[in-house]
């Protein structure tokens, strides 16, 4: 039976960046340690053993991989791989959203299974957004070069393009975005938006900042907003929300409440 160790932290702030390099320091070093830590425990198992590294809703986290290969890792999102990394392949799974940088290895080629969607690469760096609940799944490259896969479909990424596969009409497309560095700068502790609407806002702001947000009038729920907010405490957010569309905010224990005015 395949043994599965958990690297988990249980914290639920509402602003990101005051826990962030602590959540992330303490991976940085777990990773660190566990590179050797596995190969030991691999002459000493028939079976692999799983890692899990997760980190909930309102928090991040980071980790290096036994090869050096660096993954930071937003908020709801879970990483498994296990003792076999590196024997034939770097593979590892992702529900949620992570950035990758790649450390470069010809002989053992690195692998994202996210879902339906499987993301390739050799010395590069992307992010992979795989959420369980969106529609979308979302590959987008910054450097190098990366295979996208979805059952026979298959796209080779290079530079400031993303791979886009629907999971409602279980296609893979290949998309060059106006603005390919806002899918990394969560990383940054920056918000960015190109017209989501306050219904889709409102799920990743609970993903972010483990908070429920209730509409108490449907109208607002088609409210754009596009931008980059880069102080983004939870009512700074909705203050610069508020700028641009005509609502109202309340914050009550983890609940906001919106309205218009």
């Amino acid at each position: 039976r395949q043994e599965k160790k958990t690297l988990e932290i249980k914290k639920k702030p509402h602003t990101l960046w005051k826990w962030f390099s602590y959540a992330a320091a303490a991976l940085i070093c777990i990773g660190l340690g566990m590179g050797s830590h596995l190969y030991i425990r691999r002459a000493q198992f028939s079976e692999p053993q799983s890692y899990i590294v997760s980190a909930d809703k309102g928090q991040r986290a980071s980790i290096v991989l036994p090869d050096g290969t660096k993954v930071w890792l937003n908020s709801h999102t879970h990483l498994i791989y296990d003792t076999n990394y590196g024997v034939k392949e770097r593979s590892v799974s992702l529900s949620g959203e992570a950035y990758f940088e790649v450390a470069k290895d010809k002989k053992h080629r690195f692998v994202v299974k996210a879902g339906n969607m499987e993301v390739e690469a050799l010395g590069t760096t992307f992010n992979v957004k795989a959420y369980d609940e969106d529609d979308e799944m979302i590959a987008t490259l910054f450097e190098g070069s990366v295979r996208a896969k979805a059952g026979n479909q298959m796209a080779i990424l290079t530079p400031d393009q993303c791979a886009i596969f629907s999971k409602t009409d279980r296609r893979l497309s290949v998309n060059h975005p106006r603005n390919t560095s806002y899918a990394s700068l969560w990383r940054t502790n920056e918000l960015a938006f190109s017209g989501e609407s306050l219904e889709e806002i409102a799920i990743l702001l609970d993903r972010m900042y483990n908070v429920k947000v209730h509409f108490l009038s449907n109208r607002i729920k088609k409210y754009s907003f596009s931008g980059v907010i880069r102080n983004n405490s939870l009512d700074n957010v909705f203050e610069i929300i508020s700028l641009t569309a005509p609502i109202t905010y309340e914050s009550v224990g983890d609940t906001i409440y919106l309205n218009e005015k």
